[in-house]
């Protein structure tokens, strides 16, 4: 990857914080990875999903809710840094 795209994909990447902390999301290890196609004009941005087995039904619903927020919030930032690009959050 060119190393102009890498500097500003992790420029980006400190921008998004995780709500309860404002910690950047890739200092806490929630982005699994990252693959930009110059070709079909996409950037992928894996977040890790994992739910802990045997989580009680709250706390399943409360973890939910901050990842989908936290996907919002990496979908906007890369978006507006990324204007001509395709930007997929999963």
């Amino acid at each position: 990857m060119d190393p102009e795209m890498k500097k500003k994909i992790d420029e980006t990447l400190a921008k998004v914080r995780e709500p309860q902390s404002d910690v950047p999301i890739a200092d806490l290890g929630l982005v699994e990875k990252i693959t930009y196609s110059q070709k079909e004009n996409t950037l992928l941005i894996a977040l890790v999903t994992g739910l802990l087995p045997y989580q009680c039904p709250a706390c399943s619903a409360l973890n939910t809710v901050v990842l989908e927020g936290i996907r919002r919030r990496a979908l906007e930032a890369f978006q507006e840094a990324f204007p001509d690009l395709t930007i997929i959050v999963e």
